[in-house]
């Protein structure tokens, strides 16, 4: 069985390389589900307690919620010019982290992979646009990237 559980988070982030109005600096109200599978727990009757899914959950979304994802940089020649309000803290992934939906999915894998054993994680850009990445699909990106490594070497 999958129990899944939904968050929300409001962020902004700039896709530089994308031809596109996305190239400018613009913000989206992402929802995150996250689910978990496994067999009913004949106890508790859970195949896991929706609270331990957000004690894995929350801390990650109260670290992207009303912040900028990755690079600062807009679109080929444009400088985005950091105003007087502008502070690095509030950039959460680095300026190098190019923030994709599936960039930024992978980005949330990886931190709740030290949290939480799910099994399916969507991550909503807009109401009609989402991406999907299974434990499987993880598992192999993440053997991927590792020779990857291996071969730079």
């Amino acid at each position: 069985m999958e129990n899944t559980k939904t968050y929300r988070f409001e962020a902004s982030h700039i896709l530089p390389k994308h031809p596109g109005k996305c190239s400018r600096l613009h913000g989206h109200s992402w929802v995150l589900k996250v689910s978990v599978e496994g067999d009913v727990n004949p106890d508790t009757g859970f195949v896991m307690d929706y609270a331990d899914i957000s004690a894995a959950v929350k801390p990650l979304i109260e670290k992207l919620d009303h912040n900028h994802l990755g690079t600062w940089a807009s679109g080929p020649g444009v400088v985005h010019q950091r105003g007087p309000h502008w502070n690095p803290q509030y950039a959460v992934l680095h300026e190098d982290f190019y923030p994709s939906s599936e960039n930024l999915i992978l980005w949330i894998a990886e931190q709740l992979d030290k949290e939480l054993e799910w099994s399916k994680l969507e991550l909503q850009e807009t109401c009609t646009s989402s991406c999907v990445l299974t434990r499987e699909d993880y598992e192999r990106t993440v053997r991927l990237r590792s020779r990857n490594v291996e071969a730079s070497k």
